[in-house]
């Protein structure tokens, strides 16, 4: 049996809820700044959380492409049967492990929970740096996606999805990003700790960018890794189902459907190289000064056009 919550029944836990100033706390978990809709109790039963070997773990630091590969591991797992896919909501289909609508522990079981009823495999996307990730999901080796996104791109998405970051202006921003005091800490911490197990067996590393410039030649990489051979036929489609315009038409991968009078939208423009209209001369130059010195010796370069 499908244990997994409708969106309709998360709108009707929601409606029960009435928020209060705790919904927009900031708070920090072993050194890190995490969201208010991630509870310390959450995080503490996550770290006693059972992952198994056959789970699918798409983790990314936010807005660097977590519903898009989300959308295209689902097509893989689902054989690219469409009807399949849009049967659900994305946030069904691929669970936020730890994220808690507001209120809705009361109403409904968080994502975790919810999950340990699932047959496998699951597909569960998280934001949470590797070293805060269930022990399990490394113990297990359970598979894991990750999808990297340059750091330029990277701070206007996120600028733009976040109310807060829109009222103290671009540039405060930027400044508080270069900090990594921001949800889910410093960027270069979240990228490289992933970037340095990018040769195990259980992990798959991406760039948005070659999302952006071979979108199937990504699609076929994920699927080997997850061991599916599909026809190109099959491939094409799962292409083509995962375009951004189809996936930003399309209510049942779209996180919009779900987060009704948002002032933004969630998926915006999912290009590479937006960076250009919102740096100034001095501001990507001290950008660029700053990547090189986080970067140093690793390895990981971007590309930003």
């Amino acid at each position: 049996m499908d244990k997994y919550i409708t969106v309709e029944q998360l709108f009707e836990a929601k409606k029960k809820y009435v928020p209060t100033a705790a919904d927009h706390a900031v708070w920090e978990y072993r050194g890190i700044h995490l969201p208010s809709n991630v509870y310390e109790s959450a995080m503490q039963e996550l770290h006693g959380w059972a992952a198994r070997t056959a789970d699918i773990f798409i983790v990314t630091y936010p807005k660097a492409g977590t519903t898009w590969a989300s959308e295209i591991v689902s097509c893989l797992i689902n054989d690219g049967n469409m009807d399949v896919v849009n049967s659900r909501h994305i946030t069904s289909r691929v669970p936020f492990l730890e994220l808690i609508v507001h209120g809705t522990p009361e109403f409904v079981p968080p994502n975790y929970k919810i999950l340990e009823d699932v047959a496998s495999p699951r597909i569960v996307k998280s934001h949470l740096p590797g070293q805060l990730l269930p022990p399990d999901v490394w113990k297990k080796k359970a598979k894991v996606v990750y999808v990297l996104r340059n750091p330029k791109d990277l701070a206007v998405s996120l600028f733009y999805f976040g109310k807060a970051w829109q009222e103290m202006g671009f540039s405060n921003f930027l400044e508080r990003f270069k900090s990594g005091e921001v949800d889910y800490g410093p960027w270069w911490e979240h990228y490289l700790y992933f970037w340095t197990r990018r040769h195990e067996d259980n992990v798959c590393i991406m760039k948005y960018e070659d999302m952006q410039r071979d979108l199937k030649g990504v699609v076929t990489t994920i699927g080997k890794f997850l061991g599916k051979e599909l026809s190109n036929q099959t491939i094409d489609a799962i292409v083509e189902h995962c375009s951004f315009n189809s996936m930003k038409s399309n209510p049942m991968a779209n996180m919009d459907t779900v987060r009704p009078n948002q002032p933004h939208q969630f998926m915006r423009k999912g290009i590479v190289g937006d960076w250009k209209t919102h740096f100034t001369v001095s501001q990507n130059e001290s950008m660029n000064a700053f990547i090189q010195e986080k970067m140093a010796g690793t390895g990981l370069i971007f590309d930003y056009d």
